[in-house]
């Protein structure tokens, strides 16, 4: 006995479906994993913008003291120099979150949100993409 050509059919059909709803997965969990990896890698980098402004501002007796150097530290961290407009423009508008850093101020978040928010506004694309360092692979060399 043979099976039915509609029977056939049938499970060609499921296996054609369950196929697609594999390919569907696959691609949602590709891009969900492309943005937690994303997420991580710019909660490290604020982690490590903040803590070089700190470091920086650490040792400041008054708030400009405080405003030059993490200024000069955020723009180091992004690696951009001090010269320019955009890096001046950027320099200044970070100038509230190294103030809130120096002082321990509660709304150094908030600042920092702001001045992020800010930057993507301004430069079509956020501050820590900027932060991305390549990883250069080096051969082992034994001697």
């Amino acid at each position: 006995m043979t099976a039915s050509p509609s029977f056939l059919e049938d499970l060609e059909a499921a296996a054609r479906a369950a196929s697609g709803a594999e390919r569907e997965h696959e691609r949602t969990a590709a891009a969900r994993a492309a943005e937690l990896r994303q997420a991580r890698a710019f909660a490290w980098r604020r982690l490590n913008l903040i803590r070089a402004v700190a470091a920086a501002v650490r040792g400041a007796e008054a708030p400009e003291a405080a405003a030059a150097a993490g200024r000069a530290a955020m723009l180091r961290e992004i690696g951009w120099s001090a010269e320019g407009e955009a890096a001046a423009a950027a320099a200044g508008r970070f100038e509230p979150v190294a103030l809130a850093v120096w002082g321990e101020d509660a709304d150094a978040a908030a600042a920092l949100a702001g001045f992020e928010a800010w930057f993507a506004e301004q430069r079509g694309a956020g501050v820590l993409a900027l932060m991305e360092r390549e990883v250069v692979e080096l051969p082992l060399v034994e001697i």
